[in-house]
Formats: C-alpha cells, structure tokens, sequence
C-alpha cells in the first residue's frame, strides 16, 4: 500500500509539473517595416521565356545606413514547391536586415508552372541578379548567403551543392555573372529524394487522388519510373568540394537531423563546414512563430557573421 501511494504521488508530481510548463508560443510573426530599414520595393531578375513575357520578380530589404557594401542574404520560401510566395519570408527578411544585411526574396515558378530544374534555374538567375545589381544595392559581391526553409530549404541547398557548375544556369538573365554563393542555411530542407521513406511517399501519393508535392515537383515521375532524375534533383548528388558553410536548422518535432545524414557525412570527408541548431519543441515550419522567430535570426546572423567575411 505504501508503495502504490508512493507511485501515485510520484505520477501526480509529474502531471503538475507537465501541466505547469509553458507551451510555445504559437503567435505568428507579422511583418512591422520597423525603423533602420530601406524597402527597396519589387524588382524584376530575370525572364524566364523566350518572348520575354514572364517575368520573374524579387522583394529587397536594404539597411536605411549602410555606410559600406553590405553581405546579401538571398532567401527562398517554401510550400512543397506548388505555392507559397515571398511574404511567407517578409519578417525574417527584416530582422535580418536590421542585423546589416540586405535580403533579396525571390519568387520562383512553382510547381504547376514548371517541374524541376526550372525552380533551380530561377534561383541561380536571382543570385546572378544580385551580383549584377551590386552597385545599385550597395551589397558586396563576394558575401552572398542563400537561405531557405522546407522546399526552399531543399533550393538553397541545391544552389550551394551546384556552385560552380554550370549544367543549371538556365536560360535566365545576367549568365556573365556568377551564382556561386559564400555560405547557406538550410531549414528542414530535403537534400536526398531518394530516401526510404520520401521513395514510398511518393510512390503511395502517384496511386492516390491527393498526389504528392514531390511528384509535382518532378513532373509527375515517380522514382521508380525515373531514378536518374530524382538523383538529379537531389542536392546531395552534386555536393562537391565547392560546396559553402553550411547552416542546418530543424525542429525537434520535425524529425531533426535524419534528413542531413548522409549530406554531413560527405561535408565532414570534403573537410566543409557545418553547423546544427535543433529548435527546442518545434514544429515545421519553426520560423513564423514568435517562440522560435529570433532564436532563428540569432542562429542564422551568428553563423552568418562567421562565415561571410
């Protein structure tokens, strides 16, 4: 008997110190244009068909005082490829910007636009921009980030893996200039395509009416009907020496770590460095919620500052 009361006092001390813990704040962060920030407004970056009719554009925050070229934080937002747009990244973008970065968000063609490697290509076109507009920016040509969460943590990973290589330039604008990037932050992005559990998503998702965001995003192929493709849009195929610092950033609700394995693996052979943060009960997407929105811009501006000299 003892025992037994013993145990339940035990069980309700747990229960009351459960129920007593703060849960996160789950407030979403709104954009405030706060003082010390220049909206340099929507620019167009590049067309991306041969009439040059479709044009594609980009979102620029710049800081109000920069008295030298500022580093560039390029960002790309997510939503499985297939929608989302760049004010999913708006107040990120600003609080970066208050930190002494300019930050570029583009739009890319999505999914029901163009499959793979046209959101890529779309991508580079912005860094290339950037380059290009150095001078107009005030930014520093030489200190570009890229930055991305889910799918665009997938795109920012697949520009830093393919610096240097010019099989996905695309057809875009400004090709005299460079895409190479200097650094990265990859937010629960997918860097394989081919792991166990996204071949049988995928697999599972081209036999149902709902379908799949990564079946879109390849076109409608599945692994199975075209390995070589998924391989080609992995990030982690192209990863080669060229490849930046890198900053990885995941929710610990959102199965942190398992996607990065392999990819730090060859980082750690190719003597690059990498970086993890894992945000304390998180979920995806971590970064538009007050509990974890400056912890984000305090990951990314420390590594940042580190690697973009």
């Amino acid at each position: 008997m003892k025992a037994l009361l013993v145990l339940f006092l035990l069980l309700f001390s747990l229960h009351s110190l459960s129920a007593q813990a703060p849960k996160p704040n789950r407030t979403k962060v709104v954009p405030l244009m706060p003082e010390g920030i220049k909206a340099g407004g929507s620019f167009m970056y590049t067309y991306v068909d041969e009439k040059k009719r479709r044009r594609m554009t980009a979102e620029v925050f710049m800081p109000a005082k920069a008295t030298k070229p500022a580093p560039v934080i390029v960002m790309f937002f997510g939503g499985g490829w297939q929608n989302g747009r760049p004010g999913l990244f708006t107040p990120l973008a600003q609080h970066l910007t208050l930190r002494g970065y300019i930050t570029v968000i583009p739009n890319y063609r999505l999914s029901g636009e163009a499959p793979f490697p046209a959101p890529v290509h779309d991508c580079k076109a912005a860094v290339r921009w950037v380059r290009a507009s150095a001078k107009r920016l005030n930014a520093d040509p030489d200190r570009i980030a890229v930055m991305g969460g889910s799918a665009g943590g997938h795109l920012a990973a697949f520009v830093a893996a393919t610096n240097g290589d010019p099989a996905f330039e695309g057809m875009g604008d400004h090709k005299g200039q460079s895409s190479r990037v200097q650094a990265a932050v990859v937010m629960c992005g997918p860097v394989d395509l081919l792991t166990d559990d996204i071949r049988k998503r995928v697999e599972e998702g081209a036999r149902a009416p709902v379908g799949d965001a990564i079946l879109d995003f390849m076109g409608g192929m599945t692994p199975s009907a075209n390995i070589e493709a998924y391989e080609q849009a992995s990030p982690i195929t192209h990863l080669d020496e060229d490849m930046p610092p890198t900053l990885f950033i995941d929710g610990e609700n959102d199965r942190p770590r398992v996607r990065y394995t392999d990819f730090w693996r060859k980082m750690d052979d190719l003597k690059i460095r990498h970086d993890f943060v894992m945000m304390h009960q998180a979920p995806h997407p971590f970064w538009v919620y007050e509990e974890w929105f400056m912890p984000t811009v305090e990951a990314v501006d420390t590594f940042l500052k580190e690697t973009l000299h």
